[in-house]
């Protein structure tokens, strides 16, 4: 059998920590004993606020209120 090196036994021994570490973080998660901090969601104003700044040439369109009333406009036009 091959013997393993000092370097080999340290990786091993980082891995299962790790793994060791993370199971518990993640059991005292499910248990309620650990709370991580959520991030908050913006508001839409505030979102396509910053999509305008991020995109200042993008074209926008508008929800779909606006669509239903152009989709009336389409049924109710007289055809030629």
């Amino acid at each position: 059998m091959a013997r393993r090196q000092k370097s080999g036994n340290l990786f091993i021994g980082l891995v299962v920590s790790g793994l060791i570490l993370v199971g518990t973080a993640l059991y005292l998660r499910d248990r309620g004993m650990l709370r991580l901090p959520q991030p908050q969601p913006k508001p839409p104003a505030q979102r396509a606020e910053d999509l305008a700044k991020k995109y200042p040439s993008a074209e926008v369109f508008s929800g779909p209120e606006s669509n239903a009333e152009a989709d009336k406009k389409k049924v109710n036009s007289p055809r030629p």
